[in-house]
């Protein structure tokens, strides 16, 4: 979970992790997004051979690296993208040798050379770090989703963050309420993740869920972190989920695609053959393309990817309605609030005479009424709703990227990404009276751009800024804001085991909230450098984040009135045209609970900007103290501010009471 807090505090934590390579089980180490390739030079008696000149080549950008082993035969390229590399060591006597290797996000790749005095050149191809391995280098529990395992294992509704799964020490969250990536990891709450894109933030504050998707066919690989956290991550108590774009290169390659689910190829569900209800019906189409290459062989590349997302799919619904009988039977005050609506389908189903209407007060108003009255109709509709195949919508990712490799020393990429939903009428607030149908809209944008400079063979540089823009919105319907009417407070109401439904927005969900939504604004700085010193790998670093919540929740701004504490008092209260409660959010006005307050009153000003700084620092110490044994010092240090409204007024809501 990102933690804000209501003051301001100061968190640093200090981290010591001493193994020996039997002892530690993992695949990668935290490097943010980029890896590092380090190891020894040794002669054919095993002594270091310092000043090899060791070459690290792209295979598929032609990016170089160079560097020379130092006075203990240890050699460091770091900060580099998640790829295949040629490493090639060459020393004066030596033959010249050359290893493949395969890199993955944030991974610390050893990779020792024993040197021969034979003019002969040896080429060794090593497997990337995928799956478990001994891990000699960090402490941190973590697994890479490799490209190959998001390009063919299945994914219901290819969304990528659903591999999460094959993690180890992950669980699905089975609330009603899903954060984060759907799954709780170390034994956290699902909310209790760090989720992020290309290495920087990608998180929904507001909801504690992923801030934006990206099509799959864009994704290079993603790392999970369940564990012992070096110290250039945090910002969570549970995991860290690392998503990786991908990058064109000196060849062309791309993809087109289509993915079809009709409800003709699914099943009913039990609930539905058990009443008898005929299965949803829904079509979801899910297609697109991704396409990379070279613009300049060997400089300048580009990558783009689009999925379209189109979902049509409803469900049978049955909603019980006051019948016209019922409303000419009522009082006149009931009379006219009915009159101002009208239903988006007549009475359609069964109806049910006050005589089959249960849990009636035997003395009230509504057993009053002729047994044979027509009390309640059923209105049989197509509700808008995930039927099997997702709710409806129109939906569809963008992710753009270039990467220049300016020279030997200095890359460049940039890469944006955009999401926009658009959920149909329906699937917010659904009723049967005409105007109150609303949907969703979502606008997400996500801008990264990342440098990186070679200083000099043992000391690079990272410098990022990157700027996210979520935009939710839950709008209004036809119908402007007014009282929603309900039986009960807090629930639902049933009638003969059907929901009943009366004039409003949200008529199942009293006090839940339209309009809703509204932009959250984060940018970050970020720098990272890398320096090896002799037996060390120092990583150290620093971000500042600016955030802006503009996310407005309209609570009670369409009053809530209710007719009853229980099902035989709201049938009496209907009749008679009474309340037994009305909520609605006013203008207090300047004054506080207990005042006194002056009618008229008006609706007060629900929107809020609230703005908050975030910093950290950290220093990560790798100690080499000898083969099979490394030494990880870790200190890190967070700054939570203090969460502030753009006007004052609307930041206080303390106070004093009567003592």
């Amino acid at each position: 979970m990102i933690t804000k807090s209501c003051g301001g505090w100061i968190g640093a934590h200090l981290l010591l992790a001493l193994f020996v390579a039997l002892g530690c089980m993992s695949v990668t180490s935290a490097q943010v997004e980029t890896g590092q390739i380090s190891g020894t030079v040794l002669d054919p008696e095993q002594k270091v051979i310092p000043g090899a000149e060791i070459s690290v080549k792209g295979l598929e950008t032609g990016l170089l690296r160079t560097t020379l082993s130092n006075d203990e035969g240890v050699y460091t390229v770091s900060n580099l993208q998640p790829g295949v590399y040629e490493v090639t060591v060459e020393a004066p006597g030596f033959g010249k040798q050359s290893q493949k290797a395969q890199l993955t996000v944030g991974s610390r790749m050893g990779l020792n050379f024993s040197m021969k005095l034979q003019e002969v050149a040896e080429q060794v191809t090593v497997l990337g770090s995928e799956g478990v391995k001994v891990e000699t280098l960090t402490q941190t529990l973590s697994s890479v989703v490799s490209q190959q395992q998001i390009k063919e294992l299945p994914t219901l509704t290819r969304n990528p963050y659903d591999l999460v799964s094959l993690s180890g020490n992950v669980t699905p969250d089975t609330s009603t309420n899903v954060r984060g990536t759907g799954y709780n990891i170390n034994g956290q709450r699902s909310a209790s993740t760090n989720i992020m894109l290309d290495g920087s933030d990608n998180n929904d504050l507001y909801f504690a869920n992923v801030g934006m998707s990206v099509p799959i066919d864009s994704v290079q690989e993603f790392s999970v972190i369940t564990s012992n956290f070096s110290a250039e991550f945090g910002r969570a108590t549970g995991g860290i989920v690392n998503a990786i774009t991908k990058s064109g290169g000196n060849s062309f390659h791309g993809s087109l695609f289509e993915y079809n689910r009709v409800s003709k190829l699914s099943s009913n569900s039990y609930d539905n053959n058990a009443n008898e209800v005929e299965k949803g019906i829904f079509t979801r189409n899910q297609f697109g393309y991704s396409v990379g290459g070279p613009i300049k062989r060997d400089k300048l590349f580009f990558f783009s990817s689009t999925e379209w997302i189109r979902v049509r799919s409803f469900s049978p619904s049955i909603t019980l309605v006051p019948t016209p009988e019922l409303l000419a039977a009522s009082s006149k005050a009931t009379q006219d609030f009915f009159k101002s609506y009208s239903l988006e389908t007549p009475i359609n189903g069964r109806i049910y005479k006050k005589s089959e209407v249960s849990g009636v007060n035997a003395a009230g108003a509504f057993a009053a009424l002729p047994a044979e009255l027509p009390a309640f109709g059923q209105v049989i509709m197509n509700e808008p709703t995930d039927a099997g195949g997702g709710y409806p919508q129109n939906h569809y990712q963008s992710l753009h990227r270039i990467d220049w490799n300016i020279s030997e020393n200095t890359t460049l990429y940039g890469r944006h990404a955009i999401q926009s939903i658009d959920y149909l009428l329906g699937t917010q607030s659904f009723s049967p009276w005409k105007g109150f149908n609303t949907g969703t809209k979502s606008f997400n944008n996500s801008s990264l751009l990342s440098l990186t400079r070679v200083l000099s063979p043992t000391l690079v540089s990272q410098s990022k800024v990157s700027f996210n823009r979520l935009s939710n919105e839950q709008p209004l319907g036809d119908q402007p804001a007014g009282p929603t009417l309900y039986f009960f407070r807090n629930t639902a109401a049933y009638v003969n085991n059907y929901l009943v439904a009366l004039p409003g927005y949200l008529p199942f969900n009293p006090g839940v909230a339209i309009p809703a939504g509204g932009p959250q604004n984060l940018g970050q700085l970020f720098e990272d450098v890398s320096w090896n010193k002799g037996k060390h790998d120092i990583r150290l670093g620093a971000s500042y984040l600016y955030i802006r919540d503009n996310h407005t929740f309209g609570a009670y701004q369409n009053a809530v009135e209710t007719l009853g504490a229980n099902r035989g008092q709201a049938l009496d209260n209907l009749v008679l045209g009474n309340l037994i409660q009305f909520d609605a959010a006013i203008d207090p006005k300047g004054a506080y609970p207990g005042d006194t307050i002056t009618l008229p009153v008006g609706a007060p000003d629900f929107s809020r900007s609230n703005r908050y700084h975030e910093a950290f620092f950290y220093l990560n110490d790798s100690w080499r103290i000898r083969t099979g044994l490394n030494l990880n010092l870790g200190l890190r240090y967070e700054y939570y501010g203090v969460q502030h409204n753009k006007l004052a007024e609307k930041d206080s809501n303390f106070y004093y009471g009567s003592g």
